[in-house]
């Protein structure tokens, strides 16, 4: 899923924007991206097999956020099989402490920018209808690529999720305007 986490309280120190060094995950950042994904509120925690797996096999269309030694953000996303023209992001977290520094914005941008991406015309991810901070995100990659998007439910509360799960909307990001 891709909510983007919101934190309950930042933290009083400003965080220099510059101290983030962007990258593609390794195996190494599995367990930290496991730890921030479970701190968040807003997205459902997966195994640690999971993350290790999506910081493996996904890497070139994942990037995490350093700040030191620290993951303090990161993207998973993939390209669908049957949708080579699309990224499909799955989950977006930042850290508290680096909260309100536009760092899931740069992070989906260095994904965007890559070689083995700029081909894509579409970014596609799903949200729940109370998820604000997740669609202002993806509302201002549209601004920021000059396209729309389009809303539909992608797994409906009771059809997929037999009650105990919001329904989740599939925004629709694109054709991308690149330079």
């Amino acid at each position: 899923m891709s909510m983007f986490e919101q934190a309950p309280a930042r933290q009083d120190t400003p965080i220099n924007p510059h101290q983030f060094i962007i990258r593609q995950p390794t195996p190494d950042d599995g367990n930290a991206v496991h730890n921030l994904i479970h701190k968040s509120a807003f997205l459902d925690n997966n195994s640690l097999y999971c993350y290790l797996l999506l910081c493996t096999h996904f890497s070139t269309t994942s990037a995490v956020a350093m700040m030191g030694a620290k993951v303090a953000g990161v993207v998973t996303a993939y390209i669908p099989p049957q949708q080579p023209d699309t990224l499909f992001v799955w989950q977006v977290a930042v850290d508290a402490v680096a909260q309100g520094q536009g760092l899931a914005s740069k992070l989906l941008n260095d994904l965007l920018a890559r070689d083995n991406t700029r081909h894509l015309s579409f970014v596609e991810t799903t949200v729940t209808g109370n998820n604000t901070a997740s669609r202002a995100l993806f509302m201002s990659l549209a601004r920021r690529f000059n396209t729309s998007v389009s809303e539909s439910v992608m797994f409906d509360r009771e059809q997929h999720f037999l009650s105990l799960h919001d329904s989740e909307h599939k925004l629709r990001i694109g054709p991308l305007e690149r330079p």
